[in-house]
């Protein structure tokens, strides 16, 4: 009889959960992509790095494509200090790798780079990491086990001990994750909430009228450094305006 109390305390949780029949809908659920880790521009040193990154990737793309000609990078001026800056960066790392950059367009490949930035909803999601999941688990299956431990017995001694031993190994698995990642600077996840602004770096090397090499990346930017990647030195600033509120403000500082 014990047994099969369980397995009908079973079923109809089961059921509550799941329902019998299927359902329906007039729009697809929107579901979340698989988390995913996204490089966040913090300093000079890593727009080195990833123009580093893109050297590389255009000499491995590029092959024979070259033919012993030399590269061009436009330097138009009047652009955002970081797009400067990897102009300059990218046409250091390209030399640094054998390949032959030109001061003129005239008989070169041009290696044109493209850069677009974006204001996101600056109330989205503050973080991504998230402290007490481990702790909320074993809390809910304390509280489950509970519940199956009533049917079964009277006793309910031994799994509140099991139980709080749970919690408390999951409240201390917790909190040495925050200190690690957090507190110690040992983990991979960058400090502060999401930025609310992103940037899309492609650099397309073109040979006449035929893109031979293309490479496009996508990276955070800190909030707080803005006026490195919104403000073009030099010719008037164009604010952006986006759906932020109600009262249309900027999107971007």
């Amino acid at each position: 009889m014990v047994y099969k109390s369980v397995i009908t305390f079973l079923a109809f949780a089961c059921l509550g959960l799941t329902g019998c029949a299927a359902r329906y809908a007039d729009v697809p659920a929107p579901t979340r992509f698989p988390n995913e880790g996204q490089q966040k521009l913090q300093a000079a040193r890593h727009w080195q790095l990833i123009a580093d990154h893109f050297a590389g990737q255009l000499v491995n793309t590029l092959g024979s494509s070259l033919g012993g000609r030399a590269l061009y990078v436009p330097q138009p001026g009047g652009e955002q200090a970081f797009v400067q800056g990897f102009r300059e960066l990218l046409i250091t790392s390209l030399v640094a790798k054998g390949v032959p950059v030109a001061v003129e367009a005239s008989g070169a490949l041009t290696a044109d780079v493209r850069y677009n930035i974006y204001a996101f909803d600056p109330d989205r999601l503050k973080d991504t990491y998230y402290y007490g999941e481990a702790t909320m688990l074993a809390a809910n299956l304390w509280a489950l086990g509970g519940a199956l431990h009533g049917i079964i017995s009277a006793n309910n001694a031994t799994g509140v001990v099991v139980g709080s031993s749970l919690v408390t190994a999951a409240a201390w698995a917790d909190g040495m994750g925050w200190l690690a990642n957090e507190g110690l600077g040992k983990g991979r996840f960058a400090s502060g909430p999401v930025p609310s602004s992103e940037i899309l770096l492609t650099v397309s090397v073109a040979d006449g009228g035929l893109i031979v090499s293309r490479y496009s990346s996508i990276y955070y930017t800190a909030d707080e450094d803005s006026r490195l990647y919104w403000e073009r030195s030099g010719g008037t600033n164009m604010p952006v305006v986006g759906d932020c509120d109600p009262g249309r403000t900027l999107c971007a500082p």
